[in-house]
């Protein structure tokens, strides 16, 4: 996933509102950014960090520029909780994720069933339709990625959906995207949401499938990179 037009640089001045940061970009103006991610970005919010910024150019939108990436330290942290759903299913169409190659169709943003949503639908060519959770990681400890960094009720109540979605005789998978270099392995956070952790153990245990991938994240792109190891103790 390339970004339409060149990143601005810029400094965090502060995150507020949930979804609203402060920048100085490196021209000296002072904007208001959207923040497109409901955690708490622990460990990559800290103010006087440097950032990247797009900007949109619609007339409508109330704020053009929107937080992209934050650094911590040397390393480039994706934290728009958007684009990892862009960078699977660019993925998925290259064929370069084994776990969900060979089917005939793609869809993204899918609603089925009853008040009921899935980020990725694939089907066809004769195997089981899987429905994909994509969840974007940018919390880290040691070298292992972090989910969640907040307390998600959404993401809890999706666990038992997937089960459903098993049980019905589909696949369901949640796809951990860690939107950082510096990780190998994968963990869930029980110290962040422990009902989450005892909902995705539940899940798994139950058939749904759980893989997480390390993403390279750059000043021009985003894009897969490899597969972590996913550590989850029962």
């Amino acid at each position: 996933m390339r970004f339409e037009q060149p990143l601005l640089e810029g400094t965090l001045l502060r995150r507020h509102k949930r979804f609203l940061a402060d920048v100085r970009l490196d021209n000296g103006e002072e904007v208001t950014a959207h923040c497109a991610n409901p955690g708490s970005m622990q460990g990559v919010s800290e103010p006087g960090s440097k950032v990247l910024v797009s900007v949109d150019k619609d007339p409508h939108r109330k704020f053009k520029h929107e937080l992209e990436i934050i650094y911590s330290g040397r390393i480039l942290v994706g934290i728009h909780t958007g684009r990892p759903n862009a960078v699977v299913s660019e993925a998925v169409s290259k064929g370069v994720i084994p776990e969900l190659a060979g089917y005939a169709t793609m869809r993204r943003d899918v609603e089925f069933g009853r008040d009921r949503h899935i980020d990725l639908l694939l089907e066809g060519n004769g195997l089981r339709t899987c429905f994909v959770a994509v969840k974007s990681v940018t919390m880290s400890e040691g070298d292992a990625a972090m989910f969640p960094d907040a307390v998600t009720e959404r993401a809890t109540r999706q666990m038992s959906e997937l089960v459903d979605i098993v049980r019905e005789g589909n696949r369901a998978m949640v796809f951990f995207l860690a939107q950082r270099a510096d990780v190998e392995r994968f963990r869930v956070a029980d110290q962040m949401d422990v009902e989450f952790g005892q909902a995705l153990r539940d899940a798994m245990a139950r058939g749904v499938e759980v893989v997480c991938y390390r993403a390279k994240v750059q000043r021009r792109g985003i894009e897969l990179d490899r597969r972590l190891a996913v550590e989850i103790a029962p």
